[in-house]
């Protein structure tokens, strides 16, 4: 993310205490903060960085991160909802196809940004599994699943009577545990994607009509026969 295209996210609904919009330099200096935040947590991990550090390393006083932002988890959740929105965003422009197609086409965009930013995805993964709403990873997966879950039932992919919402928690759910398992180092970066994708299918295949349903078994086999789990020093590796 550029500082520019953050400041302008930022300037949407930021205000000062007055209620005033904020000037440009304003919502530039807030912008660095924000890239510095993510950056310092991927260097030393969200449990060692300080407040001082954060303060530092944004060009501001320690004051002024706890009267915007009220503490270091505030700041820090604040930074991941603004590259979340960006992700979510990057993301619609390659989205395209049947509902199915979306959905799973989301998981591996999702994919590559975890691996492509993968310190910082490690050192924040506690943290988004602990609170998921302040992080906006409930928002973020919602926007992203539950658009594809209404497509696959208007285009009668799945049956009728298909919960949505609890369909696209449900993922973001199984979501989370494959990325703290890979983030743990149960799963390496290779079997990363595959896990993810197997994840969706499991759910998805159950609630698919019967058209649909043949062909999300057979990549279920294929992604079986061909993943496993990373060696975590035990005698082999469990097969998944």
């Amino acid at each position: 993310m550029a500082d520019a295209k953050v400041a302008q996210k930022i300037g949407k609904t930021a205000t000062d205490r007055l209620g005033r919009k904020l000037s440009n330099n304003r919502l530039m200096r807030r912008a660095k903060m924000m890239l510095s935040t993510l950056d310092l947590v991927a260097e030393r991990g969200y449990e060692a960085v300080t407040v001082d550090q954060l303060a530092a390393a944004g060009g501001v006083s320690k004051k002024t991160i706890y009267d915007i932002y009220g503490s270091k988890q505030g700041l820090v959740a604040q930074a991941v909802a603004l590259r979340l929105d960006d992700l979510v965003e990057l993301f619609s422009e390659e989205l395209a196809g049947s509902g199915l197609d979306r959905l799973l086409r989301s998981v591996d965009l999702t994919c590559d940004a975890v691996l492509h930013t993968p310190a910082l995805s490690r050192a924040l993964a506690p943290m988004l599994v602990k609170s998921a709403e302040e992080f906006h990873l409930t928002s973020f997966f919602e926007r992203l699943h539950r658009d594809a879950i209404v497509r696959m039932k208007n285009e009668r992919q799945i049956q009728p009577w298909v919960d949505i919402d609890f369909t696209a928690r449900s993922i973001m759910l199984d979501q989370v545990a494959v990325q703290n398992m890979w983030a743990g180092g149960n799963i390496d970066d290779d079997s990363y994607p595959s896990f993810a994708r197997l994840s969706v299918l499991r759910i998805m295949t159950p609630l698919a009509k019967a058209s649909v349903r043949k062909d999300l078994v057979e990549e279920i086999r294929q992604l079986q026969d061909q993943l496993c789990f990373a060696s975590t020093g035990g005698e082999g590796e469990a097969q998944a």
